[in-house]
């Protein structure tokens, strides 16, 4: 791409990889929170990115852009692009048959045809929506290391509060990026030239995540500002941090459980955090929720800072005028395994009796509110079928203009890290007991009934299945059940058993663990070849 639109931060041209000498900042944007002022007015300078990262105001909006631009790897289809085609996330009927949308997108269950394709688009725009993340922050990074040199007094604070926030940005979408593709390109920005890279080593490229995370840990706050939510904290760096040592891959050198359990531990004992009671108050869309998350992506329900996801979660059958906060266009659907029952004959799923999570998670019903489901021929027999709830935005009538928080770290998954640390220490039954006193209770109300608290003679490898149906319960469509598939080894397993297109089509095989290498990075960057495409593609 020649150009990376960072929407209302600011603008930069990347033509050609010349140095990078000029960014446009809207100076009534300093912080995004509220979009309707600079909406108003045109953008009145352009400067520098020396005049900018001189001027420690101009910075702060700087880096509140590089905010916004993550946030977009979560703004409508594109946030659903990597929950697809695992065994807790499929495609609706229409979504993945019809053959204007099937070859690519539609990929993404099916694990054929497109998915394979050098030039899929959507594959590519998960790449393409994460790099000028890393480009930018890099950027900021190169004068804030310098400044801090010679900073002193409040300018020292300031400065030190804004490596924080580059680094924790650069780290969480590096992270993701090594994830799903393994060794990839880093981009750095030196005295103003945008630098491309051959594929990193996952050691270089988990050292450079784990030493982002760790200057965050060092200079950011250990309280959160109700002012600025984009802050990262203390134990926002932490928790991040012992995700990289359980989720890296074993390659890379980094997986650390022990690391991961002391880190883990030191947010329970000192963070402050708690879960929120009930399981509900957590999916309201009101900015209450700083008792459990420690980290978060803010939207509100106002274009233009919405994200649109109920449109994609959403059903085609209560559309309607999009006067429903049910309705949308079925893209994403829990599957089977996802929205079933334990007990269900039909093969089975996660849930269990009296699961205050269940309904909380998945819409079962549309006849709500005098909505009565209609659904529209020839767009799937899915339609009325279960659909995810997380999403729906009670705060708006519009499907479309909804925004709620997307959470990107929550103390419950902090507490079953924890227990998964524990049990592979040999420590089952302390860790049995926090998945029972602490997620389990809260899923029943606050009073888990004896036949569902989990038994403490349990083994280890029964531990190991129970937790990942856990996790899904616990933090489904929360964007973390690709990872953990891929950090536990049940990628293929699980997906070619409980996603209804992947099991139709005989995949995922091995090698579509990781992406392929988009098209357009191998044409433009100068450092990789098609040699240099992840096997089996």
């Amino acid at each position: 791409m020649n150009k990376y639109n960072l929407s209302f931060g600011f603008f930069i041209s990347l033509k050609s990889l010349k140095p990078l000498k000029f960014v446009m900042i809207f100076l009534t944007a300093a912080s995004l929170v509220s979009c309707s002022d600079f909406l108003e007015e045109p953008p009145r300078t352009y400067q520098s990115s020396e005049q900018i990262f001189a001027d420690l105001a101009k910075t702060q909006a700087f880096l509140d852009g590089v905010y916004f631009k993550w946030k977009q790897t979560r703004v409508n289809r594109k946030a659903f692009f990597t929950m697809l085609g695992s065994d807790e996330i499929q495609q609706g009927e229409y979504q993945c048959m019809q053959e204007s949308y099937s070859y690519y997108q539609g990929a993404f269950d099916s694990y054929d045809r497109g998915y394979n394709e050098w030039d899929n688009q959507y594959i590519a725009e998960i790449w393409n929506v994460r790099y000028p993340v890393i480009t930018l922050a890099s950027e900021a990074l190169m004068h804030l290391r310098e400044k801090e040199k010679t900073a002193t007094g409040t300018d020292s604070i300031k400065i030190k509060s804004c490596i924080a926030q580059a680094s924790f940005y650069r780290a969480n979408v590096l992270f993701e990026l090594a994830r799903y593709w393994g060794e990839v390109p880093i981009s750095q920005v030196v005295n103003g030239e945008i630098i491309l890279s051959e594929r990193k080593p996952l050691a270089e490229i988990y050292g450079m995540i784990e030493s982002d995370l760790k200057a965050t840990e060092e200079y950011a706050p250990k309280k959160a500002d109700p002012t600025n939510v984009r802050i990262p904290t203390v134990w926002a760096a932490k928790g991040m941090l012992a995700k990289i040592y359980m989720y890296a891959q074993e390659e890379s050198g980094f997986r650390n459980l022990n690391k991961a359990k002391e880190l883990l531990q030191e947010i329970i004992e000192q963070g402050g955090y708690n879960l929120i009671m009930p399981y509900s108050k957590l999916w309201t869309g009101a900015d209450n929720t700083d008792l459990e998350v420690i980290y978060k992506l803010a939207f509100n329900n106002t274009w233009p800072d919405t994200n649109e996801l109920q449109w994609y979660a959403g059903s085609r059958a209560v559309a309607g005028d999009r006067k429903c906060y049910m309705g949308g266009y079925d893209l994403a659907l829990p599957t089977k395994y996802c929205h079933q029952d334990v007990s269900n004959p039909d093969g089975g799923g996660i849930w269990e009796s009296g699961d205050q999570r269940k309904n909380e998670s998945i819409r079962y019903s549309f006849n709500e509110a005098g909505y009565s489901p209609a659904a529209v021929s020839g767009f799937g027999n899915d339609q009325t079928a279960p659909h995810i709830k997380k999403f729906e935005d009670k705060r708006t009538l519009d499907f479309y203009e909804t925004g709620k928080d997307f959470f990107i770290l929550r103390f419950s998954d902090v507490l079953l890290l924890y227990a998964e640390c524990l049990n592979e220490e040999g420590n089952t039954a302390d860790a049995v007991q926090i998945v029972n006193n602490r997620v389990r209770t809260r899923a029943w109300g606050g009073d888990l009934p004896e036949a569902m608290k989990w038994k403490q003679s349990m083994s280890q490898s029964e531990f190991r299945e129970k937790i990942m149906d856990e996790r899904m319960r616990e933090l489904c469509f929360e964007n973390w059940r690709r990872m953990d598939l891929l950090r536990t080894g049940k990628f293929t397993e699980y997906i070619n058993a409980r996603n209804r297109w992947a099991k139709a089509s005989g995949g995922p095989k091995e090698y579509q663990q990781r992406f392929l290498i988009p098209l357009i990075e191998i044409e433009q960057n100068p450092h990789i070849s098609r040699e240099n495409q992840n096997s089996g593609y």
